[in-house]
């Protein structure tokens, strides 16, 4: 139960950082754009991940993708999105 909730949240993240790269697509922030959608592929795998092995390392994606989330929002803000 627990990992099925788990695997739909990060699923739940992938589109929503997939949306979130479509906008900034359609705003010219390109590598804003492709620092999202990164993080959603990030989040995808995580999710294909989850159920087959360990949890380290989706965690470890999971961080990754918050990261490039994070810094892609921060490119958008100094003007280099």
């Amino acid at each position: 139960m627990l990992t099925a909730l788990l695997v739909a949240s990060c699923f739940f993240t992938a589109v929503l950082f997939l949306v979130i790269a479509s906008w900034m697509q359609t705003q010219s922030f390109r590598r804003a754009a492709r620092a999202n959608a990164a993080a959603g592929l990030c989040c995808g795998v995580s999710a294909l991940a989850l159920p087959l092995g360990p949890p380290g390392v989706p965690v470890v994606v999971l961080a990754v993708a918050t990261l490039l989330g994070a810094t892609s929002l921060h490119a958008v803000r100094v003007g280099r999105g």
